[in-house]
């Protein structure tokens, strides 16, 4: 016991540095929040027209954003440092399967966490901002962000299958949504502010600023307007926050592409038309997993350690799918993987992630579509490569590709994806061939799947989302007030 407590000890020393600039960022961001109230009437009351106005409050929406995005990395990235370090080390005696434990711990953390602080943190939680933007004029609980950065550190740190984007989304938002709340702002603009937040995240995750702004428009607005100059103001300071003290470096670091051959395009509508089949079927077991807990008779708050523990299984022999998994996806682009394995790695995400947000576990479904998409596309790569191997590029081409695709497929988000790929890689040239996939992928969406993987949990709860820019209160049968701002 002795030697565990020391290795338990030694990880703790070496997160905490990380943990106590973490603890600043928030600080700093609550003070900032704090103190907004009483200054907004001052600036309001004085001499800024309207408009000026919301362009200071989405700026600030930005910067606070970014520096809740810097402190949810820094805390995840300690957590997943002392799981790794600290408790597998402690658990070394186990062998091999000292991981399997680790994402029910993580489950068992944040489970109780999550059903007795926010409920609204469960599962990938883009639905729950938009729940917001249509029935509570994007008014959500200022406990939300925080229990999101914990909860979801717990879920990703310790091998959860999610991604990190659906956490700072919903952070973001909460972020709008309370600066808007705070300075007495009308519906219309809180929910454009929330728009500002959820954009500032997916900046700052991915270090992409412009597909950032057309992601808030595009799968939360669902439309571009006038306020998209204040949503890219907000995306553009979050982004710089997080490159100050992250580092400009895109997310992915790939080999020069270029296209082999012209012939090569059809290929890739094809693979876009596979993408598109397998995207449908993960977006209808994701929704049948989360059935199928909720439906489970067991306590609530417990459900997320029994889906850690099948992520915990899946780890054991396929230790690729930890976390986010960005790893295995810049593996899969520099061709590191057998097709056998790639295909496995598929199967074994399709599951984990089910698993993990299915049974409550708090994450993100941006990560694990670029991981689906980029195994099935490096497979199907790999495939044609071998049948056609004088016209056709690397797999790891296809499994670029692969990963925009998914995730259009998924989302019904064609321009964000093709963007945020583009922002990710910083590479052009493989635009002619990310078009003609994601055009395949989503087409096939559109005629199988009526919902998107986040508009389908607000039809099940009788939410209509409008298409229009009209700011009016949406049609729902769901419950409003208290019993739906705590609703899972």
């Amino acid at each position: 016991m002795s030697r565990i407590r020391q290795r338990a000890e030694e990880a703790g020393k070496k997160t905490a540095p990380l943990a106590e600039r973490a603890i600043r960022l928030a600080k700093r961001g609550a003070y900032a929040v704090r103190g907004w109230g009483s200054a907004s009437g001052w600036f309001r009351s004085s001499f800024l027209p309207s408009q000026n106005y919301l362009i200071i409050l989405a700026v600030v929406v930005g910067i606070l954003t970014g520096f809740g995005s810097v402190g949810f990395i820094l805390v995840l990235e300690s957590i997943a440092e002392w799981a790794r370090e600290g408790i597998a080390g402690a658990l070394e005696f186990l062998g091999p399967a000292n991981l399997v434990l680790l994402p029910a711990l993580g489950g068992l953390a944040a489970g109780p966490l999550i059903h007795h602080f926010a409920r609204e943190a469960r599962g990938h939680g883009v639905p729950e901002v938009m729940t917001a933007l249509a029935i509570r004029g994007g008014r959500i609980r200022k406990r939300v962000a925080l229990v999101k950065i914990i909860a979801s550190s717990f879920t990703i740190g310790f091998g959860g299958a999610a991604g990190r984007e659906g956490p700072m989304v919903q952070i973001g938002s909460a972020i709008g949504s309370s600066i808007g709340q705070a300075a007495k702002l009308t519906d219309h603009n809180i929910r454009t502010l929330v728009a500002c937040g959820a954009a500032g995240g997916i900046a700052a995750t991915f270090n992409a600023p412009i597909a950032g702004a057309i992601f808030a428009m595009e799968v939360l607005m669902r439309r571009i307007h006038a306020d998209f100059l204040l949503v890219l103001l907000t995306s553009l300071s979050s982004a710089m926050i997080a490159r100050h003290f992250l580092g400009n470096y895109p997310a992915f670091r790939v080999t020069p592409y270029e296209l082999a051959s012209p012939g090569e395009l059809p290929l890739y509508f094809l693979m876009g038309l596979v993408i598109g089949a397998a995207a449908i079927f993960y977006v209808k077991l994701l929704y049948r997993s989360e059935e199928w807990f909720a439906n489970w008779q067991f306590p609530e708050w417990l459900k997320p350690a029994i889906g850690g523990l099948f992520v915990g299984l899946i780890l054991r022999f396929f230790p690729q799918v930890y976390g986010s998994g960005f790893p295995a996806m810049t593996s899969a682009l520099y061709v590191r993987f057998s097709f056998e394995l790639l295909a496995a790695l598929f199967v074994m995400e399709l599951i984990a992630n089910c698993a993990t947000l299915g049974s409550g576990g708090s994450g993100g479904v941006f990560a694990p579509s670029l991981f689906m998409g980029g195994m099935i596309g490096g497979a199907f790569g790999m495939l044609v490569h071998t049948v056609f191997p004088e016209w056709t590029g690397g797999s790891g081409a296809y499994a670029m590709v692969g990963m925009a695709a998914f995730f259009a497929a998924a989302a019904k988000a064609p321009t964000t994806s093709i963007l945020i790929l583009f922002e990710m890689t910083n590479d052009y040239r493989i635009m002619l061939p990310l078009m003609a996939a994601t055009v395949a992928s989503v087409y096939l969406s559109h005629q199988l799947l009526p919902h998107s993987i986040y508009t389908l949990k607000l039809f099940q709860r009788g939410i209509h989302l409008p298409d229009t820019g009209d700011p009016g209160p949406a049609r729902r049968s769901a419950p409003s007030g208290p019993e739906a701002q705590s609703a899972p």
